[in-house]
């Protein structure tokens, strides 16, 4: 093996180190280990490309004085759980010598039982002595000590030892924020996992005092996970927020709650932190990521993008990621591949006035190389990092609230709920009926025009992340009809895009819907050189460029639908995406379920093609949900 092939080995696996990162923790503790530690952390680990092995010595209640006890007497009366790869095994009559010198442990946890967590003598002079029995028998010399900051008793309570603190719950967490701290700070430990904090952040959210099953130990779901959350994020050094692993038994709106308040924890240690999901916003889409009964499992019609063009089956995340860029690959090669994004440009801006509680800006920047467009950028008051949209159409007055049809003033909407708003259209060539951008010229575009269009949007977005205002991880994109055609090709092929939703474009070929789902038109997938006829063909009969081969090949456009897992998309369906239209996106159902996420595809419908005040209610609480700001 020569010297290049050596360095290139060893900076593979240097770069895979930097991603993946590989635990073994043991924690000596007690049923409220059992409770944070042994249920979810696993899958929270493992869903981040993470390894853990865990191991908990048990004893119900038992307190750091009976740990230290049963290291004196070399007493073999604790339960070993020990989890590896997410399988749990329990051996009973286990001694603490015994459990530290199983694994190389990277991490070594105690807890003071809980009716003695905020007495601070109580810890002395067991957690000293503990701490040195851990060093001395451990086979690792970097081995680090945790403690564990355990959680206060639910108000109700009727625990004996709540009595400690005036049986008042604010009163036991002040006591364990203050014991646990002084006893690390004594002892020089340097990693406090703040699970207690965490459960009362919980209890600011709309969910309240629920975390407690029996007034003390954690609720069996979103209290047990809501623990492990903060647990994965302070030993892996990762935020849990977006983590993908939801047991089935969470719902999407606990689970947000739990990892948001997990997540201030970590940063907040010592501090309470208000966590508000709104709960309405979650409440108003839930119903719609299910598909009809008889649609459910309905995939028929439509090659499944989870099998390789050669015909091999995609069996997992690994094979999902060749299968993304083989996708993406082919699409582009056939649609023309698009010239450098645009990744350093700003925002001129050529205008500016106060619109309510919001600035509009008129701004110009270059949407392709060698073309300028102008828009709307809609900024609200309140100050801070912000979620922001981008809405496409026709013409950009429209989507800004500037005398335009009812119910398309998306970005006059979003900016009212507190989003940074762009505002795009084509304005020069509806005018002059072209419709669309052609790249580098419309005499001999290189570039399908939809996809050009698409390679507009991911300009737009690299300007729009430049805002000061903006938070750029947090950038979305939805459009109308023509609009929702552009904007499903550019958050499917430019995954920068947080989320999407797509109206009524027709999602998928289909020449029964007149010229609702024209894909076929020169200035969408039917590009020929100029001149131009028999366009707004009703059946497409007389397609030309690549519409003809795609159709003939048997592509369709489910395939740039799946590029979008995980990132989350509503279809709000009209007469060009009827309930049927669940066939095709099942697929996108189905590599999300692969990729380990659910809740990420979602469709309303209506009978009419335009949008309407009860589906817009869904669009604005899909983007709230899953953009918005959470404090």
């Amino acid at each position: 093996m020569n010297r290049f092939t050596l360095f290139f080995l060893a900076f593979c696996i240097s770069i895979v180190s930097v991603h993946a990162k590989h635990v073994k923790l043991l924690a000596i503790g007690n049923s409220f280990s059992d409770d944070a530690i042994e249920h979810y952390l696993s899958g929270l680990v493992e869903a981040n490309g993470d390894t853990i092995i865990i191991g908990n010595m048990y004893i119900g209640g038992c307190s750091l004085e009976k740990h230290f006890s049963n290291v004196v007497n070399n007493s073999p009366s604790y339960s070993y759980r020990k989890i590896v790869n997410g399988i749990k095994t329990v051996t009973p009559n286990y001694r603490l010598i015994d459990a530290i010198s199983d694994e190389g442990w990277d991490y070594i946890s105690f807890q003071q039982a809980s009716p003695l967590s905020g007495q601070y003598e109580s810890y002395f002079p067991y957690l000293d002595q503990l701490i040195n029995f851990a060093k001395k028998y451990s086979s690792n010399p970097d081995m680090e000590v945790v403690l564990h900051a355990t959680w206060a008793y639910a108000q109700t309570s009727t625990h004996a030892g709540f009595a400690n603190y005036d049986n008042n719950q604010i009163s036991m967490y002040n006591a364990i924020i203050n014991a646990s701290g002084r006893a690390a700070q004594k002892t020089g430990i340097k990693t406090v996992v703040p699970v207690g904090t965490a459960i009362q952040n919980g209890r600011t959210s709309s969910l309240g005092d629920t975390f407690c099953r029996d007034g003390y130990h954690l609720e069996l779901n979103y209290g047990r996970y809501t623990a492990s959350c903060t647990w994965y994020e302070k030993l892996f050094e990762k935020t849990v927020i977006g983590n993908n692993y939801v047991p089935s038994t969470i719902t999407p709106f606990q689970a947000k709650v739990a990892q948001l308040s997990a997540h201030y924890a970590v940063n907040k240690p010592d501090k309470i932190t208000h966590v508000t999901v709104n709960e309405d916003s979650w409440h108003a889409i839930a119903p719609y990521f299910y598909p009809p009964e008889e649609y459910e499992y309905s995939f028929h019609g439509y090659r499944t993008p989870l099998q390789f063009y050669d015909g091999s089956p995609v069996k997992d995340k690994a094979d999902w990621k060749k299968r993304r860029e083989e996708i993406r690959s082919r699409w582009m090669k056939m649609m023309g591949e698009w010239p450098p994004v645009l990744d350093q440009q700003e925002f001129e801006i050529i205008g500016k006035e106060k619109r309510e509680d919001f600035m509009q800006y008129k701004v110009r920047f270059y949407w392709t190389s060698n073309e300028q467009t102008e828009g709307y950028l809609l900024v609200p008051d309140k100050k801070g990092k912000k979620p922001a949209v981008i809405s496409v159409f026709y013409e950009p007055e429209t989507a800004a609230g500037i005398g335009g049809k009812p119910y398309r003033d998306f970005a006059y909407q979003l900016v009212k709920r507190g989003f940074v708003s762009l505002s795009l259209g084509t304005s020069e060539t509806t005018k002059n009926k072209t419709y669309s951008i052609y790249y580098p010229t419309r005499e001999n575009a290189t570039i399908q025009p939809l996809s050009a269009l698409a390679y507009a949007a991911a300009n737009a977005l690299e300007a729009l992340s430049k805002v000061e205002d903006v938070d750029p991880e947090r950038i979305g994109i939805v459009g109308h009809s023509y609009g929702g055609k552009w904007a499903m090709f550019a958050s499917c092929l430019y995954e920068k895009f947080a989320c999407a939703v797509w109206v009524d474009p027709g999602i998928v070929f289909d020449e029964t819907k007149g010229s609702g789902v024209n894909y076929w038109e020169p200035w969408y997938l039917g590009y020929y050189q100029p001149p131009w006829n028999q366009t707004w063909s009703k059946t497409g009969e007389n397609a030309r460029g690549l519409y003809p081969r795609l159709r003939r090949e048997g592509y369709d456009l489910h395939e740039l639908h799946a590029l979008m897992a995980p990132r989350p998309f509503l279809v709000s369906g009209g007469s060009s995406d009827p309930l049927e239209r669940w066939i095709p996106i099942n697929h996108t159902i189905a590599v999300n379920k692969l990729l380990g996420y659910t809740h990420r595809v979602a469709m309303t419908n209506r009978l009419e093609h335009s949008p309407n005040e009860e589906s817009n209610k869904v669009l604005y609480a899909f983007f709230d949900w899953y953009l918005a700001p959470d404090e």
